[in-house]
C-alpha cells in the first residue's frame, strides 16, 4: 500500500494516505529553513520601526520620505514619474545591496539584517502614516502602499535567500575551501539569471505603485 511517511531524525513513521509522498523535517527546514529565518527578522524589523516611529519630528519624516513613505502630501503632489522613482530607488537599493552581499565571504551576515531593516522601513512608515492621518492614512497605506510593498516582499525574500546561499558557498571556499570553484561557477550562472529578474520585478512593482498612487490618491483627502 502506498503511504506518507514522516521522519523525525532516524526514526520514521508511516501513515498510510493515496498517493505516495515523503515529508523530511529536515527537508522542509533545508528548503525553507532560510526563508522562515528571513521573515522573522522582516517582522522583528516591524515591530522595532513602529516603536522607533514614536517622537519623530516632521523635519526627520521629510528626510526618510527618500527611502520610506513617510510624507504622504508631499509624494502626491509629484508626477507619475517622480512617483516611480521614488518607489523604485529604495526597492533597488534593498536588491542591489542583497545582491553586493552575495558576493562576499561575509555576506550571509549582512543579507539577514537587510531584510530587517526593509521591516524596520514597512514598521516605521506605516506608524507614521497612521499616526498622522488616522483612518485616511490606515485606508491610503492598505489600498495603495501595502500592495507593491508586498509583492516586493514575497520577491525580494526570495532573492535573500538565493544570496544568503551563495554568500556561503564563498565563504566555503574561501575560508575553508571545500566548496569547488566549478560547481561554483554554475551557481553564479543561475543566480545572475535570478537576479535579473528580481531587479526587473522591482521596477514592475514600482509601476504597480505608480498606478495605485496616480489612480486612487486623490480619492483621500488629509488635512
Amino acid at each position: 500500500m502506498k503511504g506518507f511517511v514522516i521522519h523525525f531524525g532516524k526514526k520514521a513513521k508511516a501513515i498510510c494516505l493515496p498517493g505516495r509522498r515523503e515529508f523530511s523535517l529536515r527537508t522542509l527546514a533545508a528548503g525553507y529553513g532560510i526563508q522562515a529565518f528571513l521573515i522573522a527578522l522582516f517582522i522583528m524589523g516591524l515591530f522595532i520601526g513602529a516603536v522607533c516611529s514614536r517622537g519623530m519630528d516632521s523635519g526627520a519624516e521629510d528626510r526618510l520620505d527618500f527611502l520610506f513613505v513617510t510624507n504622504i502630501k508631499a509624494r502626491a503632489q509629484m508626477s507619475g514619474f517622480s512617483i516611480f522613482l521614488s518607489c523604485f530607488v529604495p526597492y533597488f537599493l534593498f536588491v542591489f545591496g542583497a545582491f553586493l552581499c552575495a558576493f562576499s565571504a561575509w555576506g550571509f551576515v549582512a543579507v539577514p539584517l537587510l531584510s530587517a531593516f526593509k521591516g524596520f522601513s514597512v514598521g516605521l512608515s506605516s506608524a507614521v502614516v497612521f499616526s498622522a492621518y488616522r483612518m485616511s492614512g490606515v485606508g491610503f497605506f492598505i489600498l495603495i502602499v501595502l500592495p507593491g510593498t508586498v509583492l516586493f516582499l514575497f520577491s525580494f525574500i526570495r532573492y535573500s535567500r538565493d544570496c544568503f546561499r551563495l554568500s556561503v558557498q564563498y565563504m566555503r571556499l574561501t575560508v575553508f575551501g571545500t566548496d569547488k570553484a566549478a560547481s561554483l561557477g554554475t551557481q553564479l550562472r543561475a543566480f545572475f539569471k535570478k537576479s535579473v529578474f528580481a531587479f526587473i520585478f522591482s521596477g514592475a512593482c514600482s509601476v504597480a505603485d505608480m498606478l495605485l498612487w496616480v489612480l486612487f490618491a486623490d480619492k483621500f483627502h488629509f488635512y
